[in-house]
């Protein structure tokens, strides 16, 4: 009889875990999920979005991704292709030429932002590369540098540019 009711109490308890385990995997996983993106020019005011179509990475509105597709997407980093529109700003960014250039993106790194106002879910790439594939501005010459955490080089044999330490500048709404 004792080993009937330790047999039962230990079918029991084994079942109770079972439910116990099967609550958490009915928990919304997507609620805990990390959110990858750009981060150095970061807008509160609009919603998060992975895989954008569009990123602003000139804060400006000089350098812009459009039509971006995705072929790969978060923790291990992106890589996707699409248009760069940049304006080369000579005499000056008002009356500068627009660029249109195809360029393949990669980005890694991602880390949350740590900053105050940042969403808690989120992580940005910190570093990235925009190369050339056919057309290349005139300002993109490997081997030289155009600001801190920007860097001109080559990806699998492509101009590029490779934008490092790219963080949120603010997460407060403007």
């Amino acid at each position: 009889m004792v080993r009937a009711v330790a047999t039962a109490g230990a079918a029991l308890a084994l079942m109770a875990s079972g439910l116990a385990a099967t609550a958490t995997a009915g928990a919304d996983p997507a609620a805990d999920a990390t959110v990858y993106m750009f981060g150095s020019c970061y807008d509160p005011s609009q919603p998060l979005q992975e895989k954008p179509q569009r990123v602003v990475y000139g804060c400006d509105s000089t350098s812009v991704m459009e039509n971006m597709t995705w072929s790969s997407w978060g923790a291990d980093g992106a890589t996707g292709t699409g248009t760069d529109s940049a304006v080369q700003c000579r005499p000056n960014c008002a009356q500068g030429p627009h660029l249109d250039n195809p360029i393949v993106v990669h980005a890694w790194n991602p880390v949350p932002a740590g900053s105050q106002g940042c969403p808690d879910n989120v992580a940005f790439y910190t570093d990235f590369t925009v190369a050339y594939p056919a057309g290349v501005p005139p300002w993109v010459v490997p081997g030289t540098d155009w600001a801190p955490g920007v860097q001109y080089t080559y990806v699998d044999g492509m101009p590029a540019v490779h934008f490092s330490d790219q963080r949120p500048y603010s997460c407060t709404p403007l």
